[in-house]
């Protein structure tokens, strides 16, 4: 595959591109790096293809003011810039001096949205271009050295990979809008700016406290294993000559408390009846037997200090002394955002953990929240007039619930009925069984009901909410393997799909789609008013500004996020919760 291309050495031969551009021009972008961290490696070449041009390269280290000057003119022109992963190369730029604006198309973004799900891997560009132009895309010279000089194989290939992005561009547009997909997309390009911010400023972590904590939490796990040891040995000294136990008594621990396979025959021999050690097995019966509450507890700790507190201060970055997470702008199969490296998103929301993310000196955090998005945007689809009338009465869900599932007045529900509540609305969404809804009150509610409860609960609710059990039989009959979000984003199976994931990606997608347009919508005038965004977890934004302008951006933040979703729901009314906080746990 050959490619035409210009090195470019003076300010005439950039000045074609610049002169042609306008709002109907097209564009790809590419870039080389001497490494992958923004803050602490350094960009050297760009590589800009147009339509019926050779692709121009330009060499970064030793470019004049007049080259670095028309480049900034072609990154905020009108024309429509094309990206694989766009976010690497935005971030790149951006600490390199460069404004750049929309709109943007990104390839890697349009083939994971015409996935639909299917498929997690395979949006390399390599793979792309395979796929769409029945072509080899040899990446071997991707990770060569870019900080000395350019050999022509180095040149040919950073030409290459900015010309095949013009040439995959007509097939994936084609492809979205024959899907009618193209909203989805749009909207997650729109997005992008928002995500590089993010990316870029990323959160403070208070590493004093936070090792402060990690020492409490080690010293947390070393009690629990003492009293589980404990309660494992006066279960075994009723039970005479049991194997791996001859140590009994010894100072070394008579078995490994994190093999599920030597605590799974260690409890059997004690006449627990388990089949395994899962968390879902052992909640079922701990209140039966002391050494298995034991045993939970010890490995939640264990958890969280395997995922959290020993690793966190890894993260933060030499140069910024904050945390730079990656985001995943479809990170799942819903079309959610996923977070790695580290994820932010699961921190767990005891005050302990979260009041040890601050903004910077003179700033505040501000948090804004969507309200219960999820049963919002569930009664928006599927018309449920009760569930529609008590948000446009502004009643809580949760208290309404419980007053219809135990014939109460709504005045008088119990702080611990709603909370019972609270499970059964978001448990049953989802097409749980009543078993499943008792497992899940119990493990993400704390909420203990019978299993003759949780029938009789499960059958009132579908009587008092007769659309959301009209449109949960409508789907479970269909035979569908497709559906679609309210903005119109696709998720496919291959075979049938489970109920779970037939009512679960309508409803969380539309609620990622939500999200997206609001931080789309948000970002220009965050932007102008250097106000950062930091995270986005789930339903919530986080912001962090100046002390100072912090009231004027709660307002704007909550009218934005309420806009944004009055986009795609329109019978149901939009609330968000805004905190200004001094740390994450005060939302």
């Amino acid at each position: 595959m050959h490619t035409e291309y210009r090195f470019i050495k003076s300010i005439h031969d950039i000045q074609p591109l610049l002169s042609s551009l306008n709002e109907n021009s097209i564009i790809a972008i590419d870039t080389e790096t001497t490494g992958l961290d923004p803050f602490q490696n350094r960009l050297r070449m760009i590589q800009i293809a147009s339509l019926n041009q050779p692709v121009i390269l330009i060499d970064l280290w030793k470019a004049s003011y007049d080259i670095i000057s028309s480049l900034k003119k072609i990154f905020t022109s009108s024309a429509l810039k094309i990206f694989h992963n766009a976010k690497f190369d935005l971030k790149f730029l951006i600490k390199s001096g460069f404004i750049v604006h929309g709109p943007y198309f990104d390839t890697m973004l349009a083939a994971q949205v015409l996935s639909a799900g299917q498929k997690s891997q395979g949006f390399k560009l390599s793979d792309l271009v395979r796929e769409e132009l029945s072509i080899d895309l040899p990446k071997e010279l991707q990770n060569s050295d870019w900080s000395g000089e350019f050999s022509e194989e180095q040149l040919s290939y950073a030409a290459r990979d900015a010309q095949v992005l013009l040439e995959i561009y007509p097939c994936l547009l084609s492809k979205l809008e024959n899907a009618h997909l193209s909203a989805t997309a749009e909207l997650e390009f729109e997005c992008l700016s928002a995500v590089v911010d993010m990316e870029l400023s990323g959160m403070l972590l208070h590493a004093e406290k936070w090792a402060k904590l990690t020492e409490e939490l080690e010293k947390n796990q070393s009690d629990l294993a003492a009293t589980l040891h404990q309660r494992l040995k006066e279960g075994f000294k009723r039970i005479p000559q049991l194997p791996f136990m001859d140590n009994l008594n010894s100072e070394q621990p008579p078995l490994n408390l994190d093999s599920p396979k030597q605590m799974l025959e260690a409890l059997q021999q004690l006449g627990i009846p388990l089949k395994t050690t899962s968390h879902e097995e052992l909640s079922q019966i701990s209140r039966q037997f002391p050494v298995i509450q034991a045993l939970i507890d010890y490995r939640k700790v264990t958890k969280v200090l395997q995922s959290f507190a020993s690793t966190l201060p890894k993260y933060i970055h030499p140069v910024t002394n904050r945390i730079h997470p990656d985001y995943w702008q479809i990170g799942t199969t819903t079309g959610r955002f996923s977070c790695r490296n580290p994820n932010l998103q699961q921190i767990p929301r005891d005050q302990i953990f979260r009041e040890c993310f601050i903004p910077s000196e003179g700033n505040l955090l501000i948090i804004g929240d969507y309200s219960q998005i999820e049963l919002r945007v569930a009664a928006e689809i599927s018309h449920d007039q009760r569930m529609i009338d008590a948000f446009q009465q502004n009643q809580d869900i949760h208290c309404l619930t419980a007053s219809l599932l135990i014939g109460k007045d709504i005045g008088n529900v119990t702080k611990e009925e709603r909370q019972a509540a609270k499970a059964v609305n978001f448990g049953l969404l989802y097409a749980m069984g009543a078993r499943g809804l008792q497992l899940y009150a119990q493990n993400s509610y704390g909420v203990e009901m019978t299993n003759q409860q949780a029938v009789d609960f499960r059958k009132r609710f579908f009587e008092v909410y007769q659309g959301i059990a009209s449109w949960q039989k409508e789907l479970s009959t269909s035979r569908l393997k497709e559906i679609r979000t309210l903005n119109g984003r696709l998720r496919i199976w291959e075979d049938h799909p489970k109920m779970t994931e037939l009512f679960n990606s309508p409803i969380q997608g539309t609620a990622a789609d939500i999200m997206k347009q609001s931080m789309a919508m948000s970002f220009p005038y965050l932007n102008r008013n250097n106000i950062h965004l930091i995270a986005t977890v789930h339903d919530e934004i986080l912001l962090e500004s100046p002390q100072e302008k912090a009231q004027e951006i709660s307002h704007f933040l909550k009218e934005t996020m309420i806009k944004a979703g009055k986009k795609f729901i329109q019978q149901v009314p939009i609330e968000v919760d805004i905190v200004i906080a001094k740390n994450w746990s005060e939302k």
